[in-house]
């Protein structure tokens, strides 16, 4: 969808996504010939709150019609898309942890390496927070080293677009605490 594309897209490039109605097009080679909602951003102040905003949103997501196989949940570690599954399980939502062969019905949930080549109809990335995504365990000091510093910063970035583009009609990012620096382009600078 255009608008996924978009807003993904603008956090390879920094740029601010436009509303794709003017004139500025920064898409550079990406396309989509669907349209549909703008993604949607979630800030919260605590873990807590954020998963219990994402389990109101899968909520309405299925109220509306969609099937919980066609609901991704991306997270950078397995332990959070873990607790992310026992919140669903406890509101009556199927959830399915992918991964070391475990399958079964209800909402997809995967690290955001799990979910390359997967498509979903809505899809949530979650606990984009300051120091988890980048995880700063990939990414070296720049003053250390320039160019690992760098590849590490593309990689992570990647990951996050990958994520973030495996949606078809809904995308949804959140956080808790600080934002990721990646998120920059979507919600300001960072404090």
């Amino acid at each position: 969808m255009q608008e996924i594309l978009a807003w993904s897209a603008s956090l390879l490039t920094g740029e601010e996504p436009d509303d794709m109605d003017g004139a500025k097009e920064s898409l550079a080679g990406y396309r989509s010939t669907m349209r549909g909602v703008r993604p949607e951003t979630s800030e919260h102040a605590a873990e807590a709150e954020e998963t219990a905003a994402l389990v109101s949103r899968v909520e309405k997501w299925i109220a509306s019609g969609v099937e919980a196989e066609h609901i991704g949940i991306a997270v950078r570690f397995v332990q959070f898309g873990r607790d992310i599954a026992g919140a669903l399980e406890r509101a009556g939502i199927a959830a399915c942890v992918l991964g070391a062969g475990r399958s079964g019905p209800g909402v997809r949930i995967g690290t955001m390496h799990r979910m390359k080549g997967l498509d979903f109809r809505c899809v949530t990335v979650a606990e984009v927070n300051d120091g988890t995504v980048p995880v700063k365990a990939a990414v070296a000091p720049v003053d250390v080293h320039a160019q690992q510093h760098q590849d590490g910063v593309n990689s992570e970035l990647s990951l996050m677009f990958v994520a973030c583009t495996q949606a078809r009609e809904a995308l949804r990012v959140s956080w808790h605490g600080d934002p990721g620096p990646f998120l920059a382009p979507v919600t300001g600078p960072c404090p």
